[in-house]
């Protein structure tokens, strides 16, 4: 009866330990002809504003949310001026007969260039946000095997 109870007694408690993880992964995936990044997170597709928005609320993502919501800020920032300053010149030289000021499409095209690398920080950051969210805010996961090969010969590593 004793080992009855105490199987019952181990096998509720290992279910309920199973059942602890309440955090969903967020996946990162490339779609498109431009290749954008999108991320999934429960079987819903986010863009970076919503990504952004997602870690916003989080206390425990605050020193991951601050450095990727500015360069998203910056990012878009940019890439607005830039569409804005290109177009204008366009727009006045396929409306009259005047000579359209052209640098103001130059500026435009410094702005595009300028917002690639604000960009690729966003993406950086994110990475390491998600990296960090997926592993349950920094909680070690327990142990890492390595499989190294020295001088004594080959030999397995225990990472704590």
């Amino acid at each position: 009866m004793k080992k009855l109870l105490f199987f019952m007694l181990f096998a509720m408690l290992t279910s309920m330990a199973m059942g602890q993880s309440d955090i969903e992964p967020i996946e990162t995936f490339e779609k498109g002809l431009f290749k954008k990044k999108y991320y999934k997170k429960c079987g819903v597709e986010m863009n970076q504003q919503q990504l952004v928005m997602h870690f916003k609320d989080n206390p425990e993502m605050k020193a991951y949310y601050k450095p990727m919501a500015l360069n998203f800020l910056a990012s878009q920032l940019l890439g607005i001026t830039a569409g804005a300053l290109i177009a204008i010149p366009v727009a006045q030289g396929l409306d009259s007969d005047g000579d359209p000021n052209w640098n103001l499409a130059y500026i435009g095209a410094g702005c595009a260039l300028l917002a690639i690398p604000f960009n690729k920080w966003f993406d950086k950051n994110a990475q390491k946000a998600i990296q960090y969210y997926n592993t349950g805010y920094g909680k070690d996961s327990g142990y890492i095997f390595k499989l190294n090969i020295g001088t004594n010969g080959i030999g397995v590593a225990l990472k704590f």
